[in-house]
């Protein structure tokens, strides 16, 4: 295999290991360190103000992160936005198109989330499964969203496409469904407060076939 810093970086974004990477192009770990560090050189010369090289790998501890939760018992931002992330290079002031899915097993039951991220090119650069506690299915649809919108916020995103298969948020947002649930509603109000941080926020339904991904992460939280 060709060891480039375009192939490495594909292979990090699809959450392979440096080692997994080593051994596929059949060389030493060293020699794909060296490849990064000369694409971190690139990214800092010529994308300055238009990306950040950030790899983040934080896996779920299976019991749910609650906001104000760091590991010293401060509120930590990194770290309720980024349980159970693996994430590589993420583009500031770009677009993002993310795909988004709760699931609950025994609605209300243990509950997860799960999120796929694309940059504006289309390759994948980042995957989140978390487990989200004892929830309902809807509320574990709008826990996703929401974390989907932070994110999108935390990485200055001007233009963001949310991709999920429940057509209940979609419609709720959009105002054709009244939001009845006390729990929801004060999800449904946090979501519409963050869409409006957002220059372009566009919420898309799509069959539940097209999001096999991020519903495939929100079941494996909760396993």
């Amino acid at each position: 295999m060709l060891l480039s810093i375009d192939r490495v970086l594909s292979l990090l974004a699809e959450g392979k290991s440096i080692e997994k990477i080593a051994e596929l192009a059949h060389c030493e770990v060293s020699d794909v360190v060296e490849v990064i560090e000369a694409a971190r050189a690139v990214i800092a010369r010529h994308e300055k103000q238009l990306s950040r090289k950030k790899i983040i790998i934080k896996k779920s501890s299976g019991e749910p992160l609650e906001e104000g939760e760091g590991e010293d018992g401060a509120p930590s931002l990194e770290s309720i936005l980024f349980e159970g992330a693996e994430l590589s290079t993420i583009p500031l002031n770009s677009s993002l198109t993310m795909y988004v899915d709760g699931a609950s097993s025994g609605n209300p039951g243990p509950a997860g989330i799960g999120i796929v991220i694309f940059d504006h090119e289309n390759r994948q650069v980042g995957k989140i499964s978390s487990y989200v506690g004892r929830r309902t299915n809807n509320f574990a649809e709008y826990t996703a969203l929401i974390r989907a919108l932070k994110i999108a916020i935390y990485f200055k995103t001007r233009l963001l496409k949310i991709r999920t298969d429940s057509e209940l948020v979609v419609r709720q947002l959009n105002g054709d469904y009244k939001v009845k649930n006390d729990q929801i509603k004060k999800l449904y109000d946090q979501a519409a407060a963050l869409i409006k941080k957002i220059d372009t926020c566009k919420i898309e339904h799509i069959p539940r076939s097209q999001n096999d991904k991020a519903d495939y992460l929100a079941k494996k939280a909760v396993r």
